[in-house]
């Protein structure tokens, strides 16, 4: 069975449909998102309504929370006062650009979802099982990587919020991080996701596609739309 996942969109809907394309062609089972659909970028209507229109099954993110719920911040954790100040016109932007109708859908998502393929028990969230806004990096203390899996019932944790992809086996499992498919941080501005790959005789294979588009246009859309043009900068060097 092979499950394709994503996370992070971040209103890019070029790279959405860049990732969604690349999926397609890979023979997928299932499909998942992790959530923060929104923010940052120029067409959140755009994204949520295509992941609506492909039924694909949605977590929701901290970026998701505070647009759904007109939070007035995100969670997310700024490296300085600057890199504050653009993400807090990124909110304030979004939310008045995304309509009643979608915010409400947002407010809906799931901030888990859980599933059994064989003897695996998955378990998929945004950040961590016990915050939205929590970050697991690859360098992440793996004593707290096993108490999740083992707090939570699963021996597959699979989530975003970094914007960085890394598979990490630990004692009681397997940490997995999509990356992002529409603000990536890995160092080049090609979009990017994971597929989980496991076998009749219960192994996970994990591997990781970085997809290119029209990357270019996206940053474009940012500069015009009045939205901090920082962003359009990350978008064309995959770096924050």
């Amino acid at each position: 069975m092979k499950i394709a996942i994503f996370a992070d969109v971040h209103s890019n809907f070029l790279g959405l449909q860049a990732v969604l394309s690349d999926i397609q062609e890979r023979g997928i089972d299932t499909v998942y998102c992790l959530g923060d659909l929104v923010g940052y970028g120029p067409r959140p209507n755009k994204v949520i309504e295509l992941i609506r229109k492909k039924d694909i099954s949605t977590v929701m993110g901290n970026y998701d929370d505070a647009i759904g719920n007109m939070r007035l911040i995100c969670g997310c954790d700024y490296k300085d006062e600057q890199a504050m100040k653009i993400g807090e016109a990124s909110i304030s932007w979004t939310k008045e650009q995304t309509t009643e109708k979608n915010k409400n859908w947002l407010r809906q998502l799931p901030q888990r979802i859980e599933f059994n393929v064989g003897e695996l028990k998955f378990l998929l969230v945004h950040g961590s099982p016990r915050q939205l806004n929590e970050y697991l990096f690859e360098n992440t203390e793996e004593e707290l990587l096993n108490q999740f899996l083992i707090e939570n019932h699963c021996n597959v944790l699979v989530c975003g919020h970094t914007h960085l992809p890394y598979h990490k086996q630990v004692a009681k499992g397997d940490v997995i991080n999509v990356g992002s498919a529409g603000k990536p941080k890995h160092g080049n501005p090609q979009v990017g996701y994971a597929v989980l790959d496991i076998t009749t005789s219960g192994n996970l294979k994990v591997s990781f596609f970085q997809v290119p588009y029209d990357y270019e246009q996206t940053a474009r859309e940012i500069e015009e739309s009045g939205l901090p043009v920082e962003f359009a900068q990350i978008i064309r060097t995959g770096k924050a």
